[in-house]
């Protein structure tokens, strides 16, 4: 079912169901109505875009990272505003700035013909930054944004106080952390994590695995288990002898196999890789040798 879906989580706060249940390349994005009628993200789907434009006169849309499975329509509101983190401003909603910093020259011709293809991706300049020092009062409800790299180097998540809502996006509790780009860092990202964790949600709202009320420590302490998880696969993968990167990636310890696009996740897998490979090596438990790696 990909129409237009709303659930109230606050007289004022709605989650807005993606495409395929907000599954990658989709995204839920959330709806604010009170004195100011605001969208966060637009990978929900093309046709829920414009069925909400429809029913909603949306007054802006802010994006909370510059990923096109949370930013592709924001072009279906164009005149309207469109905040995006001040650290993303540069390449956001430049189809070309994008490939370029997400998957380097040689894949950015790819990576674009995906994002085109499976999100819909337009370009579509925005309008305004927001950082940290940012409040974000839409009349009762007001956002207060937490800076949260490692996923990617702008992405944001934002706290709701009075009911303890934390919108955490693709911080987004699944059986899947993702950092997979030159710039993402397995350092920050755990301690994006810990900076989530210390605002005591009662409430988590993910980008890809949606409402999540219950069991909340757990959820949290699970997740990072995935990634403490793939270094131990990584590290295992090492007992039979020395092994080189492109060894390493063929095993595909997280992406598990490559059934489409497969040039974006052979290089989205050998991000995620390197970053594993050095932190074992830092906590002293393999080598590099030339271009092997080994176990010490």
């Amino acid at each position: 079912m990909n129409g237009l879906r709303l659930e109230a989580l606050t007289s004022h706060i709605f989650l807005l169901y993606g495409k395929n249940n907000g599954s990658f390349p989709s995204s839920h994005s959330i709806l604010i109505l009170d004195e100011d009628k605001v969208l966060i993200d637009t990978g929900c789907g093309i046709e829920i875009l414009e069925q909400l434009k429809r029913k909603y006169n949306v007054d802006y849309v802010i994006n909370s990272h510059t990923h096109p499975d949370h930013s592709a329509g924001n072009w279906v509101f164009d005149g309207k505003s469109i905040y995006v983190p001040e650290e993303g401003f540069k390449t956001s909603g430049d189809i070309v700035a994008l490939s370029e910093r997400f998957v380097g020259k040689k894949l950015a011709r790819t990576w674009q013909d995906f994002v085109k293809e499976s999100m819909c991706f337009k370009n579509c300049n925005p309008t305004h930054i927001y950082n940290e020092r940012t409040k974000f009062d839409f009349g009762d409800v007001i956002l207060e944004p937490i800076y949260t790299p490692g996923h990617t180097r702008d992405h944001y998540c934002f706290f709701e106080k009075k009911e303890r809502i934390l919108f955490s996006f693709d911080y987004d509790l699944t059986s899947f952390p993702w950092y997979g780009h030159e710039e993402s860092s397995l350092s920050e990202f755990k301690k994006s994590i810990n900076k989530l964790m210390e605002t005591a949600p009662k409430i988590v709202v993910s980008s890809h695995k949606g409402l999540i009320i219950k069991n909340l420590c757990r959820e949290f302490e699970d997740y990072c288990k995935v990634i403490d998880d793939r270094s131990e696969k990584i590290l295992s993968l090492l007992e039979g002898g020395r092994k080189t990167l492109d060894q390493l990636i063929s095993y595909a310890p997280i992406y598990g196999k490559f059934p489409y696009a497969e040039k974006l996740l052979r290089y989205w897998e050998k991000q995620m890789v390197k970053k594993h490979l050095k932190q074992l090596e830092i906590e002293g438990k393999i080598k590099k040798l030339g271009s092997f790696y080994i176990k010490v």
